[in-house]
């Protein structure tokens, strides 16, 4: 996925007036994929390719890495895509002529899901439909809701984002490392830039395409993805509304009747009611357990290829 991402950063449009390069951080104790950049350190579009590894593990080392190596270049924007999509052709174009246009420090960008090039079997098929008509309802309505200017109701996360390396520099605005292998240090970094004051906004034509692996096309591994996103999301909002923490089991009995519902009606219901029923099913339990005290580590193992 990997090299993916590598090839279709040599074969976008570069825009204009940019001095651009392209940076793997490896997240691990050994190099696994430094001959990928090893082999081309120049792209095709004649983008500089440079690899670091970060031997730190989790998450937020590795794009506060990213963040060091653009301040220590003297860049002025930060680009993050995820090691599992690839960019469209204008992508970059759009993502900087957008950004140019706005006001906002922090901009988000949409993600769609990427075809699949590998057999199915018939769940696996399903719950790429299920996922491929999500993505795509999510993009809608962040287009109909955000502006460049404004969030809405998009989801701003580093799988297609762009920010003024200031906010690291000037602001001392960092990813949680606390967060190494529960995620979401990215939603922590949109609330912190918020809560100080400055404009987020939405790109909505900029986009990547994710590849989902068959090891993630199941309704179980759907299920824990929303519990531990969940799970993630209520501790911190435990944090601001302690009291949440023990109202969150009166709405337990309202929660089984709709998870029992969903369930019966399943034969008769939308393609999308499985997926539906493990992710409901999963943030629910996600945000009990963070009731009681438990963390999950989504990204303490890894799946792709």
């Amino acid at each position: 996925m990997v090299e993916a991402l590598i090839t279709s950063w040599g074969q976008m449009d570069l825009p204009a007036h940019c001095d651009i390069r392209c940076l793997i951080v490896e997240n691990d104790e050994q190099p696994q994929t430094r001959s990928l950049v090893t082999t081309q350190p120049v792209l095709p579009n004649g983008v500089p390719l440079d690899y670091v590894l970060e031997t730190e593990a989790g998450i937020p080392f590795g794009r506060n890495r990213a963040a060091k190596e653009a301040l220590a270049q003297g860049a002025d924007l930060l680009v993050f895509v995820d090691d599992d999509e690839a960019v469209a052709k204008d992508w970059l174009v759009k993502l900087i002529e957008g950004y140019r246009q706005s006001e906002a420090v922090l901009l988000g960008a949409p993600m769609l899901v990427a075809p699949q090039n590998e057999p199915l079997t018939y769940m696996q098929s399903l719950v790429l439909t299920n996922l491929t008509e999500v993505y795509q309802k999510r993009a809608d309505t962040a287009a109909e809701t955000a502006t460049l200017n404004t969030r809405g109701r998009s989801v701003i996360a580093t799988n297609n984002w762009v920010a003024q390396t200031r906010l690291f520099r000037d602001e001392n605005i960092w990813f949680h490392e606390a967060l190494r292998f529960s995620g979401g240090e990215d939603t922590q970094f949109l609330v912190d830039v918020m809560e100080r004051g400055f404009t987020v906004g939405w790109i909505k034509d900029a986009y990547v395409y994710e590849t989902i692996p068959t090891d993630r096309l199941s309704l179980r591994y759907q299920f824990r993805r929303a519990r531990d996103q969940a799970n993630t999301s209520f501790h911190r909002h435990m944090s601001k509304k302690p009291l949440s923490r023990y109202t969150i089991f009166l709405r337990i009995p309202g929660k089984l009747i709709q998870l029992v519902f969903l369930l019966l009606i399943i034969p008769f219901a939308h393609k999308t009611a499985p997926l539906r029923l493990a992710r409901m099913a999963g943030g629910f339990w996600g945000k009990l357990n963070a009731a009681v005290g438990v963390w999950f580590k989504h990204y303490a193992k890894t799946t792709g290829h």
